[in-house]
Formats: C-alpha cells, structure tokens, sequence
C-alpha cells in the first residue's frame, strides 16, 4: 500500500513538473521576400520634451544631413530627401509648412580632361571651374608668370595656346578673361598649395578655365624648362535649367509682426557639406523645436532656403515675392551659416541694431562672439533681405574646409552649435518682446557693399 501510495505520488510530481515546464516557441517561418519601400526622408527620434537648446539634438540633425543623406546638391536626390527630412522635423514641431518651388540654372560638367601629349603622354587631374564654358582644344602649353593680369598677359604669346597661370591675387574669371583677350584657347589655372581646388567664375567667361592641383602645376613647369608641351584639354559643361524648392515653416503670432530665421541645407558637389551648411541647418531645426514651444507675439518664418551654393537663387526668390507690407513687418532676419567647424569666437555679423542685439546676448551669456563682414566676393542668404532694408545678423565661424571633401561631421563640434543655437534663442525672444514697436524702428543703419550673387565659395 506504502509502495503504491509513493508510486501515485511519484507520478502526480512528474506531471506537475511537465505542465509547468516553459512551451518551446514555434520556429520561424521566413517571410516572403519582397522589394525594399522607398523611403524619401530620414527619420529622426522623436524630439523631447524640452523647452532649452539641445546641442546634442542639434548635432543628430547634422549627422543625419550630412552623413545619412550626404550630398545635397540642390535639384538632386540628395537635395530632395533632405528638404522632405526638414519639412517632415517643422511639422513635428506643430509649423506650418510649404515648400516653394523656384526656377534656376544649374552648371554642370559632365567630363572634364587634361592630358599632355607632348613630349611625352600622360593625364593630369583637373576640374572646370564653376560655370566654365565647355571647349576642346589641343595646343602648346605657355607659362604666364604673375597672377594673370591684363599686362602679364602681354609679357607673353599666348594666342591659340593653352595658358598656365598661377591662382591668387585677382579672381579666376579676371585671368580667364584677360587670357581670352590675349587671345588664349583655355587657360589653367594651378593652386598656391598642393592640393587641388575648386572655385566659382565671378563673371562670364569665353573660353574653358580649369582648375589644377599646386602639384600638376609644379611638374608642368618643369616640363616646359626642358622644352615645348603639349596639352589636350576637353571639357563638356552646360548650363541647365532646373528647380529647387525652399522649406518655409511658419508659426503665427498675436501681432503683424514677423521675425525670419533662416540658412541653406544645399551643399556643393565636392563634399557632404557637414560645416556648410549642415551646421546651419541644424541649429535652424533645434531652434525651431524650442521657439515653436514658447508663447511669442510675432510670427516666426523659418526657412530652409536651396541652391544657395549655386547663386543665392532660393532666398532671392523667396524675397523678390515679398509685398511692401510683407517687408515693412519684417522686424529682422537671422541667417544661420556655416558655424559646426572651424575655431574662434562665434561670428554675429550685423552693422544695425539687430547685429548689435546678437553680440550683446552672446556676451550675457558668456559666449564670446565679434561683428565681421563678408568680403566683396561672397555672399548668403541674409542679403537679399539686406539689400530691400531688413535689418539682418550673419551667424558663421571662421572654417577653411568649406566646399572640399574634407567638410565631414568629424569637423563639427557640438559646443559650436550650441552656442549659436543659444544666443540665438535669446535674440528672438529679446525681439519678440519689442513687437509693440514699429519695425523700422529695429533696422539698421544697413550700408550697400559689391557682392556678387555667389556665396562663400572660392573665386581667387
């Protein structure tokens, strides 16, 4: 009876055990393979709850920019991905938002090469420099000493050759236009340092202007002390109509009264455009997450503005369509442009009140910033604004990478964007407060300077 009674008992153990035991999962089935979704935007965690600048915040909005979608040429699938990744961050932060189609020119080299042919064969690298003209010719090789102007031009023969001539001192299109009236077929131009460069043509030009590295200039110098060269230059540029589109996101205020943050997230061909303008545009994005949550009697305009690189096209656009009255509520503008990188004190660039405002909240908050001006031969986004007499203030950063290769999201620093994002913060609010007064009385005393339409890029 005793062994029966441990035998049942032994068993309702072992059934105990069993039913208790975990239920292996079911294996996995593979689902059925199928193609990829094409998604145009990035997408960004959701932002926090925060009301302060977040540098780090800002830092992600850069590192998506400029490493997650990379090149943002405007026209081109990297600029579309990133207007619909900027549009897509504003409506989270409750703007509204649209996106403004504009028409521009675009240039474009679809191959580029030198090569010498004489005494010997062999290629040379080399690049057109923006809005050279297209060109084929295959010539000798003549050395013009100086830095290409109109009399060093006449020290020498160089009528249908190929001229080489040294970069610095006067712009590219100056030495291409004085080789073209001596009567030169293309015109080379090698850097001071050797590496190789780009460069923009201020002014239209006639014949191809191709950028060396201070290298292939050297041993091209060295091929002619020991006698005649040849070279064969072929360029194919065109001039092409495209679009762009700026982002505008707007929040309305209680008065007339409208205060514009902007900056340009294209970036040019030779790099992800990390400094310039990814920068920029991320601290507008953080900007836009804070503000956005804060009371504010004016309403705040925030543009993201395309093919600035290639002309200042966007934000000439969006002011050229402004009325007399849009203009006249305008209490500032605030252009945030390339400020990740580089070193010194933060640039606040401004003559008029809006300039001093900025230098002034920088120094409340302990940052340390100076007034500048751009030279004859650049330009952003603040100056068409500036130019129908809006007060505006140029945020930037002393930064020698911009439009090279080298302009990656190793160069940006987050306490750079944060002090910029900071002392942006404050002048908007500071302005904000001053909405019972007229908006003329917050200009400055803005004085007209030479700019050409192209922005920071070379052009000496």
């Amino acid at each position: 009876m005793f062994k029966f009674v441990r035998l049942i008992i032994f068993v309702l153990v072992l059934f105990t055990l069993f039913a208790c035991a975990p239920v292996a999962a079911p294996t996995p089935v593979p689902p059925t393979a199928t193609a990829p979704s094409v998604v145009t935007a990035p997408t960004l965690a959701p932002a926090p709850a925060a009301t302060a600048f977040d540098a780090r915040r800002a830092y992600d909005h850069n590192q998506m920019l400029a490493v997650t979608i990379g090149k943002r040429v405007a026209s081109t699938e990297g600029g579309t991905r990133a207007g619909d990744y900027i549009a897509q961050q504003f409506k989270s932060f409750g703007f509204t938002v649209e996106k403004q189609a504009f028409p521009f020119e675009s240039w474009e080299d679809h191959g580029t090469q030198v090569q010498v042919t004489a005494p010997e064969e062999r290629p040379i690298q080399a690049r057109p420099i923006q809005y050279s003209p297209p060109g084929n010719v295959e010539a000798e090789l003549v050395s013009v000493r100086g830095n290409g102007t109109e009399s060093d031009f006449g020290n020498v023969d160089v009528k249908g050759r190929v001229a080489l001539v040294q970069r610095g001192t006067i712009p590219f299109s100056d030495k291409a236009i004085n080789a073209a009236k001596a009567g030169a077929a293309a015109v080379l131009i090698y850097n001071t340092e050797p590496i190789a460069f780009t460069g923009t043509l201020r002014d239209p030009v006639s014949i191809p202007a191709i950028a060396l590295s201070g290298t292939d200039g050297r041993s091209l110098l060295d091929l002619l002390a020991k006698g005649s060269v040849k070279v064969k230059v072929t360029s194919d540029t065109a001039v092409v109509q495209k679009t762009g589109q700026n982002i505008v996101a707007t929040k309305r205020g209680s008065s007339d009264g409208v205060i514009v943050l902007g900056g340009h997230y294209d970036s040019v061909d030779a790099g992800p455009g990390a400094g310039d303008n990814g920068s920029g545009t991320a601290v507008l994005l953080e900007l836009a997450r804070v503000l956005g949550q804060q009371p504010h009697k004016n309403t705040l305009v925030f543009i993201a503005f395309d093919a600035e690189e290639l002309g200042l096209y966007g934000s000439r656009y969006y002011v050229e369509r402004l009325s007399a009255a849009d203009r006249a509520n305008i209490k500032g503008m605030l252009n945030f442009d390339m400020l990740g990188g580089g070193s010194g004190p933060l640039l606040a660039g401004g003559d008029g009140t809006l300039g001093r405002l900025t230098r002034d909240a920088a120094e409340q908050l302990g940052i340390q910033a100076r007034n500048f001006q751009l030279g004859g031969n650049a330009g952003s986004d603040h100056e068409p604004f500036q130019r129908v007499g809006i007060d505006t203030v140029f945020f930037s950063r002393d930064y020698d990478l911009l439009h090279t290769p080298q302009d990656t999201i190793d160069q940006i620093q987050e306490a750079y964007l944060g002090e910029a994002g900071r002392v942006g913060e404050r002048v908007v609010t500071e302005l904000d407060q001053k909405a019972a007064q007229s908006p003329k009385d917050l200009r400055g005393f803005w004085k007209p300077r030479r700019s050409c339409c192209f922005s920071r890029g070379n052009v000496i």
